[in-house]
């Protein structure tokens, strides 16, 4: 008769607009070379990804927890998304559910960024700080604010990159919000072509200066003591971080100084090393 070593592991992913990235973890420190794979926008397709996934995890492995995030804004149980404006396919669906029927594990879900925010708080380039505010710039734009290694208590998940910053219409001729102005999502629509393809500084510019008023708008309400920026849009040079500075210098006049702007530090698997801390129960909520 066989017998096996139940060995317990973890499973966390972080699935954004553009890629998804699952992984494993023996320790709840680290974890194992990270699966990526282009973010389907039909659902179904994603959990065919998750089952696949789950098989090339050895029968002597026990899931004991799936952790992972998720790009838009969960419901209040944390089991669906209410709005994914990129994955608009994923919106209703009960994607807790699935994966624990997939993976036979308990599942916790969270807001994407919010888990690049906390991983970037606890391990990266807010490490050492108090309050940190993360502003993401990828396909969308998610920020999240951690407090002493925990993300912070909402309703839903923060959204600064759906703060009006058009008031009267003068940029589109209609009411538009940052993200509309910033992301990669945003700039395809406004010039009709993917970022890379924009090679006009005057663009760069506009976008660094929309982006410094939305930084000054999280500074007043969230008055953070570092300002991590990451993203595709940063890590990429795309934004020139030292103009979004200068700009933010100049419409700044509340605050007698302004707190450091930092540039990510865990690249693409910011959320990974986010989904790790939430297996302490110093960053649950």
């Amino acid at each position: 008769m066989l017998s096996y070593i139940i060995n317990i592991m973890f499973v966390v992913f972080d699935i954004g607009g553009t890629n998804m990235r699952i992984a494993t973890s023996s320790d709840g420190e680290s974890f194992s070379d990270p699966k990526v794979f282009s973010t389907p926008q039909n659902f179904d397709e994603a959990l065919e990804i998750f089952r696949d996934f789950k098989k090339s995890i050895p029968v002597s492995e026990k899931i004991e927890k799936v952790i992972g995030g998720l790009p838009g804004v969960l419901d209040k149980n944390k089991n669906s998304l209410v709005t994914a404006p990129n994955l608009q396919k994923w919106v209703g669906k009960d994607i807790r559910f699935e994966l624990a029927n997939i993976f036979d594990s308990d599942v916790l879900l969270e807001n994407d960024t919010a888990l690049v925010g906390l991983g970037e708080s606890v391990r990266g380039a807010g490490k050492g700080s108090a309050i940190v505010a993360y502003l993401g710039l990828g396909t969308g734009f998610g920020g999240t604010r951690i407090v002493n290694g925990r993300i912070d208590g909402v309703n839903y998940n923060f959204e600064p990159g759906h703060q009006i910053v058009d008031v009267d219409g003068s940029i589109m001729g209609h009411i538009v919000d940052l993200e509309f102005l910033t992301s990669g999502s945003g700039i395809l629509k406004r010039f009709g072509k993917e970022t890379q393809e924009i090679q006009d500084e005057n663009v760069w510019e506009e976008v660094a200066s929309y982006l410094a008023y939305g930084i000054h708008n999280t500074l007043v309400y969230w008055t953070p003591d570092v300002v991590v920026v990451g993203g595709g849009l940063i890590l990429n040079g795309l934004i020139d971080l030292g103009k979004v500075r200068n700009k933010l210098e100049e419409i700044s006049r509340v605050y007698p100084q302004l707190p450091e702007i930092k540039v990510s530090e865990l690249g693409e698997f910011g959320g990974l090393y986010g989904a790790l801390s939430l297996l302490s129960n110093r960053s649950y909520r």
